[in-house]
């Protein structure tokens, strides 16, 4: 066997395809609009992560060259710490801060990692100038869920408008 690393990569697949479709027969429910009940995208994503990963095995094995590998990088893992530490900040901040300001600190932080992990130097300027994009797109997001779907996100002010 010539491409053993594609085959791994195809039987993991497939593995987690059997994981979320073990989560999926957990979900209960009944049918809502259209017929599609809350299983439905469960069974979607595990229906075509088994699909890849089975075109993985199949063709990993029947090939009779080798296939290329990804190139090596070198790990970014400051980037990563950065980006990492965005999503916690926001999982600790948004019930004490509101969605928006929450959702603005995350997008600086990965932001700030996106340009670590571009080997660029990243000012306080650019931090602020992202925390201000990251309000201007989380704030259409919060409005959307909770104005127009009636779905409660943590908010800043007891109003609820931001």
């Amino acid at each position: 066997m010539v491409n053993r690393n594609f085959v791994a990569l195809g039987a993991g697949l497939l593995l987690l395809a059997a994981l979320m479709a073990a989560g999926a027969l957990q979900i209960k429910g009944d049918a809502g609009y259209a017929g599609a009940g809350p299983a439905f995208l469960p069974w979607v994503v595990a229906g075509a992560m088994a699909i890849l990963g089975l075109c993985f095995v199949i063709g990993a094995w029947r090939a009779t060259t080798e296939w290329v590998s990804a190139p090596e990088f070198p790990p970014r893992w400051r980037a990563v710490a950065w980006i990492g530490a965005g999503l916690v900040l926001n999982a600790m901040l948004i019930e004490h801060l509101g969605f928006i300001p929450s959702c603005a600190v995350l997008f600086a932080f990965a932001a700030r990692g996106f340009r670590i992990g571009e080997d660029k130097k990243p000012t306080p300027k650019m931090f602020l100038q992202d925390v201000l994009i990251g309000a201007a797109i989380s704030a259409p997001v919060f409005w959307l869920f909770t104005k127009l779907l009636g779905v409660t996100l943590p908010a800043l002010v007891r109003g609820g408008w931001i």
